[in-house]
């Protein structure tokens, strides 16, 4: 689908939410942990529902009952929940499952991390809007140079994005897809911030605080 057919028919993009992780570095169940009144999924879920993705796929794994329950059951209307029972080989077992469980309507799929909870639903929609306008196979954010997440894939890159191993990130289909790449900046420090280690949650704390 080129770019005037993406805008005349409307693209679709879904939302895959990796959260299966063990939070090895943190100690504790890191998608639980309080921010400013929310916990961590939380907020990131209710970002990514206040965007204008068609559809959400939440991937848990580690600790995924006790998450579920602790998440707002309304927070999961409508959410697909997909389980992970391979999280300990890293995020590419999630992005699999994430993407297998998709709905085959989607166009593309926007890869949400679960620990990245101050990105905002502005700023994902600038992301959609960028692929529907373009012939982008990917399109990353960028904030004042430096690339960030969530990273959107053009559904025909999706067979190569679940042959991934370990938690290598995209940075091989960047590398192969260079020239499919698009870049938008977008005015978001939530795109480069994600919490792997106590000392990073302590940042978001104090961003908020």
């Amino acid at each position: 689908m080129d770019a005037d057919d993406r805008v005349s028919q409307g693209c679709r993009v879904g939302a895959v939410v990796l959260a299966a992780g063990r939070s090895a570095r943190m100690g504790e169940i890191k998608q639980l942990l309080p921010l400013d009144g929310r916990m961590v999924l939380e907020r990131t879920l209710a970002n990514v529902r206040g965007s204008a993705v068609d559809e959400v796929v939440l991937v848990l794994g580690h600790a995924a009952e006790e998450i579920r329950q602790q998440l707002p059951a309304k927070l999961l209307d409508n959410v697909t929940l997909a389980m992970n029972q391979e999280f300990a080989e890293g995020m590419s077992s999630s992005l699999r499952v994430g993407l297998a469980a998709l709905g085959p309507q989607m166009d593309a799929a926007m890869i949400v991390l679960g620990d990245q909870p101050l990105v905002r639903p502005e700023t994902m929609d600038r992301i959609i809007q960028k692929y529907s306008e373009s012939n982008a196979e990917i399109v990353v954010p960028h904030y004042r140079g430096k690339r960030g997440n969530p990273v959107l894939l053009d559904r025909t890159l999706f067979p190569e994005a679940m042959t991934l191993e370990g938690d290598t990130g995209f940075r091989t289909l960047f590398g192969r897809h260079a020239e499919g790449l698009v870049a938008t900046d977008v005015d978001d420090v939530g795109v480069l911030l994600d919490i792997d280690s106590r000392e990073d949650y302590t940042k978001l704390l104090d961003r908020l605080g």
